[in-house]
Parts: C-alpha cells; sequence; structure tokens
C-alpha cells in the first residue's frame, strides 16, 4: 500500500500521524488530570466524611460510657456535624438507613423527611444509592448525583463518599461539585485543540518546506529513481530519463549524468575488452603452439640425452673391451714368444730324437747282421749236427732253435728297423712342420704385438671418445633441463594466457549486460 502512495503523499502521512498522536495524547493527558482530580476529590471526601464519623463515633463513645443518653448523644452529635464545613461549601449529611434525612445543614426542611422515592435531576434515586453503598459488605461506597448550589435552582453535578455508622444506623455523606473538574477537563480539551492546531500549522508549513526542498532533491518520484537504478542495475542503459530544465543536482539528474557516462564507459570497455579477448586468443595460441613445440623438442632431447647415455654406455664398453682385448693381445704375445720358444726347443728336441732314431737304425742293423751272422752261424751247426749223425742231434736242435731265434731276432730287428725308419721319416717331417710352427709363431707373435699396439690406440681413443661423448651428453642433458625450464615457462604463460583469456571472456560478458541505444553505441557489437 505504501509503495502506491506518492513522494508527497508519503512526506504528509508523518504529519498526519503526528496531528493524530498529538490529539490523542492531549485528549489522554486531560482524561488523566481529570482522573487525578477526581482521585484527589476523593480522597478529600474520604477524609471529610472520616472527621464526621469520627465526631458521631465519640459521641456513641459517651453514649456507651453512660454519660450520655442515645437522644442526648445523637442530638449533640447532629449539632456538631451540622457546624462542620470543608472547602469553603462542604458540609455532611445524616441520613437514616431507612432513607429518612437525620439532618441536613443547608436545607433544614429536610430533616425528618423520608426520601426513598427521590430522585435527582437526572432520574437517579439518590437516597436508595445511599443506603445501597451503606448496606454493602464495606459499609462505605461513592457515588454521583445532581444537585443545586445554595441560591440556585439550577442543578449540578456533585459526588459523594457515604460512610455508615452502624451502632446509629445512620448513613453519613459528604459531597462536593464536581462540575469544575468538567469545565477543566473542557478547557484543557479546547486547550489541546488550539495547541494542535497551532502546531499543525507549524509542522504543516515546515513539512511543505521540507517536502518540496526534498522533491528538488530527488528531481522526481523515487519511485522512478528507483526503477531507473534497477535497470542501470540490470543493464539497460537504453530510453531517456526526463529532468527538470535546469536540474543539475538533483537525484534523478545525477542518475541520468551517471547512465551518460556508464553508457561511454561501457562503450568503451566493449572495443576494448573485444581488441583485448582477440590479442589473448593470439597469445593463448602462439603460447599453445610454442608448448607444443617445446614439449616437442624437449621429448627429442630426451630420446637424444637417452640415445647419448646408451652411446657413452657402449663406448664406456668398447674401451673396457678395448682394453681387455689389447690386455689379451698383450698376454696373447706372452703366449705365442713363450710357444716361439717351446717350438725352438721343440725342433731342437725333435733334431736330438731324430739323431737318436739314426743311432737306433744303425743299432739295429748291427743287431740284425748279428742275427744274420747267427743265423748262418746255425745253420752250419746243423749242417755239423746232421754230419755227425745221432751224437749231433740233440746239437742239432739247439742250433734250429738258435736259427730261429735268429730268424726270429732278425725279423724283429727288421720291424723296429722300419718302425724307426718310418719315425725317423716323421720325425723328419714333424721337425719340418715343427720348423715351420716356430716361423709361424714368430709370425704370430709379430701379428700379436701389432694388434696389441692397434687395440692399445684403439682403447685410448675410445677412452677419449668417451670423455668426449661424456661431455656431449652432459651439454644434452643441460640442454634437456634447459629445455624443460623453458617447457614450464610456457605453460605457465600458456595457463597464465588461458586466465586471462578467461577473464577477457569474463569481462566480455559482464559488459555485455549492459543494453545499449544502437545509435549511441556507434556499431559496436554487444556481445
Amino acid at each position: 500500500m505504501m509503495n502506491r502512495l506518492s513522494l508527497k503523499k508519503k512526506l504528509w502521512l508523518p504529519l498526519v500521524f503526528s496531528w493524530i498522536a498529538l490529539l490523542f495524547l492531549s485528549v489522554w493527558h486531560a482524561y488523566q488530570t481529570r482522573d487525578l482530580q477526581i482521585a484527589e476529590r476523593q480522597r478529600g471526601l474520604e477524609d471529610v466524611t472520616e472527621m464526621a464519623y469520627t465526631t458521631v463515633a465519640g459521641f456513641a463513645k459517651l453514649e456507651a460510657d453512660g454519660k450520655l443518653s442515645r437522644a442526648e448523644a445523637q442530638q449533640g452529635a447532629i449539632a456538631r456535624v451540622r457546624d462542620q464545613r470543608y472547602t469553603g461549601d462542604g458540609y455532611a449529611t445524616l441520613v437514616g438507613a431507612d432513607s429518612t434525612i437525620v439532618m441536613h445543614p443547608i436545607n433544614t426542611k429536610l430533616d425528618g423527611r423520608n426520601m426513598l422515592s427521590f430522585k435527582d435531576a437526572k432520574g437517579n434515586e439518590l437516597y436508595k444509592m445511599i443506603a445501597a453503598a451503606g448496606a454493602s459488605p464495606a459499609g462505605k461506597g461513592f457515588l454521583e448525583y445532581w444537585w443545586p448550589r445554595p441560591g440556585s435552582d439550577k442543578p449540578s453535578p456533585k459526588m459523594g463518599f457515604v460512610k455508615r455508622f452502624k451502632p446509629w444506623n445512620w448513613d453519613l455523606i459528604c459531597s462536593v461539585y464536581s462540575d469544575d473538574i468538567e469545565a477543566d477537563f473542557r478547557r484543557a480539551l479546547v486547550q489541546a485543540v488550539v495547541v494542535l492546531v497551532a502546531l499543525g500549522v507549524l509542522l504543516s508549513i515546515i513539512a511543505g518546506l521540507v517536502s518540496r526542498n526534498i522533491f528538488r532533491s530527488i528531481g522526481g518520484e523515487p519511485a522512478e529513481a528507483a526503477e531507473m537504478a534497477r535497470k542501470i542495475a540490470g543493464g539497460d542503459l537504453t530510453g531517456t530519463i526526463r529532468t527538470s530544465g535546469g536540474d543539475q543536482h538533483s537525484l534523478v539528474a545525477a542518475v541520468a549524468y551517471t547512465r551518460d557516462r556508464l553508457v561511454d564507459t561501457v562503450q568503451g570497455i566493449q572495443g576494448a575488452t573485444t581488441s583485448i579477448k582477440t590479442s589473448v586468443d593470439e597469445i593463448a595460441n602462439g603460447n599453445m603452439d610454442l608448448s607444443n613445440r617445446t614439449e616437442q623438442q624437449a621429448g627429442s632431447l630426451e630420446e637424444t640425452a637417452s640415445a647419448m647415455e646408451e652411446l657413452t654406455s657402449t663406448v664406456k664398453q668398447n674401451a673396457a673391451n678395448a682394453q681387455h682385448a689389447n690386455e689379451l693381445a698383450s698376454g696373447a704375445a706372452k703366449v705365442a714368444i713363450q710357444g716361439g720358444e717351446v717350438v725352438g726347443q721343440v725342433v731342437q728336441t725333435m733334431a736330438s730324437i731324430n739323431a737318436s732314431s739314426r743311432k737306433i737304425v744303425d743299432i739295429i742293423s748291427v743287431i740284425d747282421g748279428i742275427a744274420f751272422q747267427t743265423n748262418i752261424l746255425a745253420l752250419n751247426a746243423a749242417v755239423e749236427a746232421a754230419r755227425a749223425g745221432e751224437q749231433g742231434r740233440g746239437f742239432a736242435v739247439v742250433a734250429s732253435e738258435v736259427r730261429s731265434l735268429a730268424q726270429r731276432s732278425a725279423a724283429a730287428a727288421k720291424e723296429i728297423k722300419q718302425l724307426i725308419d718310418d719315425s725317423v721319416g716323421k720325425v723328419d717331417a714333424g721337425t719340418h712342420l715343427v720348423q715351420q710352427a716356430g716361423q709361424t709363431m714368430q709370425e704370430v707373435v709379430a701379428s700379436i704385438q701389432g694388434v696389441s699396439t692397434v687395440v692399445s690406440e684403439i682403447a685410448t681413443a675410445s677412452h677419449e671418445q668417451s670423455a668426449g661423448i661424456e661431455q656431449v651428453g652432459e651439454a644434452i642433458t643441460q640442454m634437456d633441463e634447459t629445455t624443460q625450464q623453458n617447457a614450464a615457462l610456457v605453460e605457465q604463460a600458456a595457463a597464465a594466457a588461458q586466465s586471462l583469456q578467461e577473464q577477457a571472456d569474463k569481462l566480455v560478458n559482464l559488459v555485455g549486460v549492459f543494453t545499449l541505444d544502437r545509435q549511441r553505441q556507434g556499431g559496436l557489437a554487444v556481445r
């Protein structure tokens, strides 16, 4: 409901509520004042009634003490109460429980008169009300009625307090006129109305001036300004904002100026973000390409480094093998030299064997000659035994055996000779072969020494090559580390470019929220 009210109505609304509040407070204060006055009057009535009650009670005590008779005591009490006054014209009246007036200090004509059917100007049965208050459990109570002032026939409002003196069955009533309280109440209401009107006029003038100033400061209805602000917050920079002529300091004028400046700024940002996005895209693509190439180069360097490590290991192994081959060649050369020496010794030994074999052949020839001579001697002995006849038979047997042994010795000697001849031939051939082996061993020794020299040179070259390859491997490793660092830096740059690209996209999207007039947009594309 408040949203439907205009600013002027909203500004006047507190004033209206203030008027109502002031009216309520004034009326409430008037009623409070009246209630306080009534309470004060009631306390006064209680006090004076208590005073009259004390007077009556005093005479009743004299009766109780036997000093006075009841009639004397009652007459004394009536006379004393009749003369009592309070607040100028206030007095106490004594009424019997049967509504008979015992004593009226002003209108003595009423004394002894039964007033049960009496009604005041407003139709209130006054004495029935008095009897009812005295007969209440508390024996007392307040009441209101109308009674004319002394010397006047016009009734005026009064309030009274009744308290019953039970020993004599009397109701003591003290009353006071209350029309002054009502007059004060009405006067307070009139004063409140006057003050309210005066304050209302003053506040109206102030509220009018303040409203006018506020309205000028805002430059229009706040709802319109709020709607403009909501459109701007929502990115809608289209349309126009109406301002008063010469208005440069109001809220609406400030919103209009802000909108115009924001339009110019957004147009500039849109153009800048488009350029930034294009540049960032190019940087991101370039970084991505560079990152891929760097990764490829890093991969190639890693493969090269791995190959160089394998080559270094192979060269080291070749160098070690060459060193080992050199050692083996040196050992083989020594062995070959020793073999040559052994072969020379074998040649000498074979020559000795050949000489010994020839001597054996000679000895076997002698043995063969001896066997031949023995065979001849055995033959001759056999002939001689045959000639001797029976006497020579035993000798013939011996001669036959000797001949057989000689033949066998000759055959064995022949076989031995043949074997020795074969051995000599083989020894000659072996000697020739051993001589050739000796020459070959000398050539082998020379070749092995040459091979040892070459292998030593290869080992030296392999060590130098291994050292060079190690240096190349270290250089490639350093290049690989540098390339890895470059790749990491390129990846960081690519990540930064990607982040920048995302930020540029966000900036484009954020700026794209604003909607501009096509005429003012100047051909800029709004994303």
